[in-house]
């Protein structure tokens, strides 16, 4: 459903006699400017949106990971002072560790409110500001080797995994298997 040619050619003609009348360039230009005033506006009143917790999913995921990179770290370890070439290594956590995020404090009758300092990703997400992270606490790690049979070995895999981890001796359990 275009337009034919003597519609083109009367809109092309109603359009060339609009800019001619300078009223109606005055309207329109009046118009454009109300239309970006409101728009700049809209953008200055406050928006009233709950204030997005740090996100859980995430930061199970952090830990989730943090973990896998110190079992394998651990096993790395353990073959290299083992020679052993399938150890076994399981680290657990106690927490999934925490965060404090930044805050906007403001003062309105007397009162203190804070909310929270909110940034956007690319994708659309929204994230608190972290100011500082808190890797997630260790609570022990168990090794299983065939070299474990030997107590010179299993007491070096013990100080070196109390080392690694930042755990007592109490915590490392180093068994024989394989």
């Amino acid at each position: 459903m275009g337009l034919d040619k003597l519609e083109f050619k009367k809109l092309k003609g109603w359009l060339q006699n609009a800019a001619r009348d300078r009223r109606l360039v005055s309207v329109a230009l009046i118009l454009g400017m109300a239309g970006i005033v409101l728009i700049w506006l809209s953008s200055l009143s406050p928006h009233e949106k709950p204030e997005p917790e740090p996100d859980e999913s995430s930061r199970q995921f952090d830990s989730f990971q943090y973990r896998k990179e110190l079992e394998e770290d651990l096993c790395r370890i353990v073959r290299a002072m083992t020679g052993d070439s399938a150890p076994q290594v399981m680290v657990t956590l106690e927490d999934s560790g925490s965060g404090e995020y930044a805050a906007d404090g403001r003062e309105s009758g007397g009162d203190r409110e804070s909310s929270y300092v909110i940034l956007k990703d690319s994708g659309g997400a929204e994230h608190g500001l972290a100011i500082r992270q808190r890797q997630p606490r260790v609570q022990g790690a168990v090794i299983v080797t065939k070299a474990a049979g030997d107590p010179a070995v299993r007491e070096k895999l013990v100080n070196a995994a109390r080392a690694l981890l930042g755990v007592s001796a109490g915590r490392v359990c180093v068994v024989e298997g394989g």
